[in-house]
């Protein structure tokens, strides 16, 4: 996969059962298939919300699978199979062979270069939390934080550790600023948990923000019982100014997660392009032939009932950089998230 992803999976593979389920499946192409098949039949989350019939489509491709198709054949099957989804949480691993569901995300304009980013730094620009939080000044009164990833780390809530609780590092640096820029273009998601401990860092009282349901059941319509996530204020380090939250169509999965807790606050304002549109959480699978796939499993809305998937998060103030920014050292998002803040 091209970009990090939510790492809270549904484990249902169990590799080597064979002495407790019975023999191990077959490798042969048409058994294959139809364990491939089945497997998103089964647990994928947004046949309905995406409008994607599934069994038609097996009706379309069932015929170009027999005793005698090759694997690079199958793999093409499978290829168009899930392109279908237009999904960034579902791709396929055969080898050296890669294949996304996220044709609709790739070629997009990045509208972010950090290298001109650290020029608005300047000697300002501190490194932390093994590099992936970069924070310091830009201009004499806003503050600047870019977090890399969400990926890595340990616990829950306030109670996570590891590298992200670095964060607090930059925070206390620059708490004395009439305003922060929390920079999460290109942050391709990680753990939910690391979500919520940086969003507590930037809130003042307690909110929800998520509701996620998970398919548990045959029809494509059975899901649990819906689950709140809410983010509750740190006890330690917090900074409740003026907070500008900027995306790019890479700010995906746990980075959206981030972008909605944050909303929900009066003093955040989301600024830059839609976000990548992979909000649910995802179930790594595996083929008898050893091939990886991986299955979205949850449906994931806002507290007002709204997905995401695919479309993305829409900012309060869509801003793109101009094509000529980069050559002129110039980052017009940036720019307009410093300008907001100065306004406040």
């Amino acid at each position: 996969m091209h970009r990090q992803t939510m790492i809270l999976w549904v484990w249902l593979l169990i590799p080597g059962c064979g002495a407790f389920l019975g023999p191990d499946p077959e490798a042969d192409p048409e058994t294959l298939f139809e364990l491939f098949w089945e497997s998103y039949d089964r647990y994928y989350a947004h046949f309905e919300l995406k409008g994607v019939d599934w069994e038609e489509l097996y009706e379309e491709v069932r015929p170009r699978v027999g005793p005698g198709t090759t694997e690079e054949e199958l793999f093409e099957v499978f290829r168009y199979m899930i392109g279908h989804l237009e999904d960034g949480h579902v791709h396929l691993v055969a080898g050296d062979r890669r294949a996304f569901s996220d044709a609709h995300l790739r070629g997009t304009r990045r509208n972010f270069h950090p290298a001109v980013v650290d020029e608005y730094l300047g000697e300002s620009r501190n490194e932390v939390g093994r590099g992936q939080i970069v924070y310091g000044s830009v201009g004499e009164d806003i503050g600047y934080i870019r977090l890399a990833t969400l990926s890595g780390g340990y616990g829950s809530g306030d109670d996570a550790g590891g590298w992200i609780e670095e964060i607090d590092l930059a925070i206390r640096d620059l708490s004395h600023k009439r305003g922060i820029v929390l920079d999460l273009r290109s942050n391709g998601g990680g753990r939910a948990h690391n979500t919520r401990y940086v969003a507590a860092r930037f809130v003042g009282e307690a909110r929800p923000f998520l509701v996620t349901r998970s398919r548990n059941g045959p029809g494509h319509g059975d899901f649990s019982e819906p689950r709140t996530w809410q983010v509750e204020p740190a006890d330690t380090v917090r900074y409740l100014g003026p907070l500008v939250v900027i995306t790019n169509r890479h700010t995906f999965s746990a980075a959206e997660w981030l972008t909605l807790a944050l909303r929900e606050y009066d003093h955040v304002t989301h600024l830059g392009t839609h976000t990548g549109g992979g909000l649910a959480m995802f179930l790594p699978r595996e083929l008898p032939n050893g091939w990886t796939y991986t299955i979205s499993v949850q449906d994931t809305r806002c507290v007002r009932g709204r997905s995401y998937e695919r479309v993305g998060v829409a900012p309060h103030r869509y801003v793109e950089n101009g094509p000529d920014d980069e050559e002129l050292g110039r980052d017009t998002i940036l720019d307009q998230a410093m300008d907001v803040l100065r306004r406040k």
